[in-house]
């Protein structure tokens, strides 16, 4: 969305806007960094097909996936940042045989495919790299608008707004959010072997009935732009790139 993008985009010098398959890239400087802002539009097939589109142009250092979530985890407001150790895909699941209803308690989680050295894996959850995680936690300490804690991070096409099926996923997944897309990103990075991290504000959350405030979107740009600046300073990149 535009709130969780025009920021950044305002922050490059020297941008270039390519248009790839419909999907908007902006290529720039942040203080000497090279970066590119993809806007992915929303949803699962846009942040995958985006993901592929810039991984295959830009040939990137890291993705960085981020944006603004609803919140599963009660210890979390909005403003409250989490950074995806984990990623998880809650729309990629099996029911049990049962002949009574329609219980999410049922169901299982099942795992994304992906390739390493031509060879097919599986896991229910995606690591972060642990470099970049570790610098966006580093960086944690200096975020005013709220916390920013290490958690898990829930993808799929859906916006759910029961709280038992919230409360649900959050004690049987240890999900801290939910949205639309890093999951998607994260899988594409790991078949391409990119170091990824996926980083969501808290925009709302149904637990305390928070309703959504665009204003988070600039708070995780403002943020994510600090993670670049130290990832940048620990890859040791010039400014003059």
């Amino acid at each position: 969305m535009e709130c969780e993008t025009n920021f950044l985009i305002e922050k490059l010098q020297n941008p270039q806007e390519q248009r790839i398959g419909g999907w908007r890239f902006i290529s720039g400087d942040y203080e000497g960094i090279p970066v590119v802002v993809s806007v992915t539009s929303v949803g699962m097939t846009n942040a995958a097909a985006a993901t592929v589109l810039g991984i295959e142009t830009y040939h990137p250092l890291a993705v960085i996936n981020q944006g603004t979530a609803g919140g599963h985890d009660a210890a979390l407001h909005r403003f409250d940042i989490v950074l995806g150790a984990e990623t998880i895909d809650l729309s990629a699941w099996v029911s049990k045989r049962e002949n009574k209803g329609a219980d999410g308690r049922h169901i299982e989680l099942r795992p994304t495919y992906y390739y390493d050295d031509g060879i097919e894996k599986q896991e229910v959850e995606l690591k972060a790299d642990s470099e970049l995680l570790k610098v966006a936690a580093e960086e944690g300490k200096n975020y005013q608008a709220g916390k920013v804690v290490v958690g898990k991070i829930s993808s799929s096409n859906n916006w759910n707004r029961q709280i038992d099926r919230i409360r649900f996923y959050n004690e049987k997944y240890g999900s801290s959010c939910e949205e639309m897309e890093t999951h998607a990103a994260a899988h594409i990075c790991k078949n391409y072997k990119v170091p990824f991290l996926g980083i969501r504000i808290l925009s709302n959350t149904e637990v305390y009935n928070e309703d959504f405030a665009p204003a988070t979107g600039l708070a995780c740009q403002q943020y994510v732009l600090e993670v670049v600046k130290a990832y940048a300073k620990n890859k040791q990149i010039k400014t003059d790139a």
